[in-house]
């Protein structure tokens, strides 16, 4: 049964310090998101924080996956174990990587195993924009979405029709090639790409540190009328990287190979009043790591198969939506004495309420119902209040983290699963502005997480539900049009997350990221500065600049793109994670054309 869920709400009130005059024209909003509420509103208007990236910045960064990508957003944060082939996990906010939801066109690719998604396998030819919710989100994605949830969305042919191909070439002999193409047969829209990165590695200590990459994707979307759609779409990649280990503890021969496979089948229908998706898919993950040197060879294999049902109606003054999902999850692992799987099922309701002037208050309930852990009901509400061209907005949510296959039945001498863990719990409070003018765009927001049950295992000899944790922070963000050529962008994270008993500090507590645009007609030079500090480990502080010059030009009747990115222009010595270091000066040139 549901459990009584009160909420008791103390609600602020957030002076700006923006001063906005009458004569100042309103930029015009089109920025369209569909992460928060799992239906399509405007960014200004989603009464939480929320990031987004579109195809065109995409097409602009020098970013070669969907963590670089996202590194400087504020709130998030890369852990980064180095070069081509180093694994990249998010962290939101100062979750753990295993707090975050994974979405790839609001699909979970999170597994049971450990929890969490490396974002390095996740190349960008596919991909059309990328949002961030930050903070809790269990109220709608259930569990995993303690931290916040990452959705990539993948383009159709309409978003790019035709034959377009992409070479690129850089440092540590590192070589790409990219194909997408698009095509619209009357009621069919086909999408085809396939992408390769293979590199050498930056590291000479070992000389571990090489990567062959290889993603092949296929969406397919069939019209029935203008109301009615089916979409089967096919993703794979496939990952295989040498892994170097860290300077203290080298691995020289040791080599892992990650592949996914995900199937999908979606029907959609859409009319004035209200927007139905069903879907059904099928997700295969496959993990296996080689370490001859210390007689290390293990397999694990990932299944995912769920069914999910989202509709959302329309009112004068209500949006409503809910839905239902059903998933299984199966493990099967060479570190594991058995095959483990668990059974999700799950309800939610979400209510989106417009009828006071310039308020406009959202609340939603989801209940989870798993083999393993028994039932969570999670509860979300915010509040977003309109006055002149800024938006105010308050909110404060559950969510919670499953219990990982590994956490529950891990079996090796010096660490033991524990099949009694409950699940990590966290309550959030955020509150915010969001202004947005003719030549600017700014979002400010303090917020406050609190977890408890956080599940710890080594040095234990069993893993146990004994640690909490206290997060606060702040998150600033700019956007401003200096010159109709010239953008300026700024963002500062400070974050202070710490160990309620021992008071440790958890996570390194200011970043700072800055960069400057220059667009005129013919070309376009975009220098960026990003700045951590206040760092946990006695790791040092570091200043890294990056430079991307993108440039049109025609050759033998055709159109090119040029794209030249240095990575790392003062050539810094640094960590982000600790006796990981991060790759020198590099440089990575691409050229691209369509037929």
């Amino acid at each position: 049964m549901l459990k009584k869920a009160v909420l008791v709400m103390l609600t602020a009130l957030l002076i700006s310090a923006v001063p906005v005059s009458a004569q100042v024209e309103v930029m015009e909003l089109d920025e369209v998101v569909v992460t928060a509420s799992r239906y399509e509103e405007s960014i200004m208007e989603t009464p939480v924080s929320i990031e987004l990236i579109d195809q065109d910045e995409i097409e602009e960064s020098n970013a070669q996956n969907v963590a670089e990508l996202i590194s400087s957003f504020p709130g998030v944060q890369i852990t980064n174990y180095g070069g081509p082939a180093g694994s990249k996990t998010i962290s939101i906010r100062g979750s753990d990587s295993n707090q975050v939801l994974i979405l790839i066109d609001g699909q979970s690719i999170n597994t049971r195993m450990i929890g969490d998604v490396d974002l390095s396998q996740i190349l960008l030819s596919n991909v059309k924009k990328v949002e961030v919710l930050k903070g809790p989100a269990s109220a709608v994605y259930g569990a995993n979405a303690l931290g916040g949830v990452v959705n990539i969305i993948t383009k159709k042919a309409s978003d790019m029709e035709g034959l377009n191909l992409e070479f690129g070439i850089g440092s540590f002999n590192t070589y790409k090639t990219a194909l997408n193409y698009g095509i619209i047969l009357d009621n069919l829209d086909i999408m085809i790409t396939a992408e390769t990165v293979n590199s050498d590695g930056f590291r000479d200590n070992p000389d571990n540190s090489g990567l062959d990459q290889y993603n092949i994707s296929t969406k397919i979307n069939y019209n029935l009328n203008q109301y009615n759609e089916f979409i089967f779409d096919i993703i794979s990649n496939n990952s295989d990287k040498e892994i170097p280990g860290s300077i203290n503890m080298q691995s020289p021969n040791a080599n892992q190979e990650d592949e996914m496979k995900n199937y999908r089948l979606t029907y959609k229908r859409n009319k004035e009043n209200y927007d139905l998706k069903t879907s059904i898919y099928y997700n295969d993950q496959e993990t296996n790591y080689k370490n001859p040197d210390f007689y290390v060879d293990n397999t694990h294999l990932k299944e995912k198969i769920g069914f999910e049902l989202n509709n959302t109606l329309y009112y004068d003054n209500n949006t409503l939506t809910y839905g239902l999902e059903v998933n299984n999850d199966e493990l099967d692992s060479s570190q594991l004495p058995e095959i483990y799987e668990a059974t999700n099922k799950a309800i939610f309701l979400e209510n989106s309420y417009t009828g006071f002037n310039d308020l406009k208050i959202n609340t939603g309930i989801r209940y989870d119902n798993n083999e393993d852990y028994g039932s969570e009901t999670n509860p979300r509400i915010s509040l977003l209040y309109s006055v002149n061209n800024n938006n105010l907005f308050v909110s404060y949510g559950e969510a919670y983290r499953a219990p990982t296959f590994d956490e529950l039945y891990w079996d090796e001498l010096w660490l033991e699963g524990n099949p009694d863990l409950v699940p990590e719990k966290s309550k959030n409070y955020e509150i915010g502005i969001k202004s947005e003018l003719s030549n600017s765009k700014m979002e400010a927001v303090l917020f406050k997480s609190k977890l408890e049950n956080e599940i710890v295992g080594y040095p234990n000899p069993v893993y146990k539900n004994i640690k909490k944790t206290e997060t606060d922070g702040l998150e600033f963000n700019l956007s401003n049009n200096i010159t109709d050529n010239l953008i300026l962008g700024y963002s500062h994270t400070y974050l202070d997350s710490r160990n309620v008993k021992t008071n440790e500090l958890l996570k390194d507590q200011y970043y700072n990221d800055l960069s400057l645009s220059y667009k005129p007609e013919n070309y376009k030079l975009i220098f960026n500065v990003s700045h951590v500090g206040g760092r946990i480990d006695d790791l040092e502080n570091y200043t890294v600049c990056n430079l991307n010059f993108i440039k049109n030009i025609k050759m033998i009747k055709r159109d090119y793109k040029i794209k030249l990115t240095v990575n790392n222009l003062f050539d810094q010595d640094y960590q982000v994670v600790e006796n990981y270091p991060m790759p020198g000066r590099n440089f990575m040139l691409n050229l691209i054309t369509k037929f």
